[in-house]
């Protein structure tokens, strides 16, 4: 009975009302969301993450641990796309009605995102891993940073109205800070504009737009799945004819057939960590895309 008691007493407290002056739980699903969730909450709120560091969102499992903090969140901050489909599971498991889709409490990081990559015609799983609403990884484009700054403000000021301000404030100055880096990151990759990358995975499609560099092929063949030994040899000559000199990896996907490219190809192999937090020094937005932009102009050099 004590067990069935603190379950009960568990989902109570999910339903309970936030007292206006406790700081606002706030989980959010993917590590880029978490550093742009903290910047606009500040002080105001206690800001969780679900995938860890460094993780492939793809091979995220399920713990008890999540649901607890879904449980215990006012607002949950989701990424869309199909990308961190597995947060209804987790929400489901938690029993937090106001978690749900749909919900006030649930910020849509997507929306209003201009998003690349969707896939003409039927989908299924022999494509692989594509992403039927397109590519996910909107993130990686600075200018997306002010869209999903502004939908996690609004968010927040939904629960939390007596601190819109302070989310406004916090906000504008991220913005800022950004507006800077962005002028600094321009100037550094300006002269690798209309240059050619090849990627492990198609992750890459909004930096190569902000930057003006060129997506010179991608190793999967279909997303997911070890490429084809056919495949690899007609991207091998492709890159050759191409001049394409450098393969970006992140780094949870195995090397051996990138490594094999880059010495059939002369290129240079660069293995980063497509989200913040994953090298020490990189856990906040702007400090991850300075590392990024920092070792993707010293690879085409």
């Amino acid at each position: 009975m004590r067990s069935v008691a603190f379950v009960l007493a568990l989902a109570g407290a999910a339903l309970a009302p936030r007292a206006a002056e406790a700081k606002l739980r706030v989980v959010t699903t993917l590590p880029d969301l978490f550093a742009l969730t903290r910047a606009v909450a500040g002080d105001v709120g206690a800001v969780d993450l679900i995938a860890r560091f460094g993780q492939n969102p793809h091979d995220m499992e399920v713990r008890p641990s999540h649901m607890l903090l879904v449980r215990r969140a006012d607002v949950l901050v989701r990424n869309g796309l199909e990308e961190d489909a597995w947060i209804d599971v987790i929400v489901r498991g938690a029993a937090n009605p106001r978690l749900l889709r749909g919900s006030p409490n649930v910020v849509e990081a997507s929306q209003g995102i201009r998003v690349l990559k969707v896939p003409a015609g039927h989908v299924d799983r022999s494509l692989g891993d594509v992403h039927p609403l397109g590519s996910p990884h909107y993130t990686l484009d600075p200018d997306n940073a002010v869209i999903v700054t502004g939908n996690i403000a609004a968010g927040l000021a939904r629960v939390a109205p007596e601190h819109a301000r302070a989310f406004e404030a916090n906000r504008a100055a991220f913005l800022d800070r950004l507006a800077d880096a962005q002028r600094r990151w321009q100037a550094v990759l300006a002269p690798f504009r209309g240059a050619r990358i090849v990627s492990y995975h198609d992750s890459w499609p909004y930096f190569y737009s902000a930057f003006g560099l060129v997506e010179g092929g991608v190793i999967e063949d279909r997303p997911g799945i070890p490429p084809s030994p056919q495949h690899v040899a007609a991207l091998i000559r492709q890159m050759r004819d191409a001049g394409v000199t450098v393969i970006l990896q992140e780094s949870w996907y195995p090397r051996d057939t990138a490594k094999l490219i880059a010495q059939e190809t002369g290129a240079t192999l660069l293995v980063v960590p497509q989200s913040p937090g994953a090298v020490k020094g990189t856990e906040d937005y702007i400090s991850h895309l300075e590392y990024l932009v920092g070792a993707i102009a010293d690879a085409l050099k």
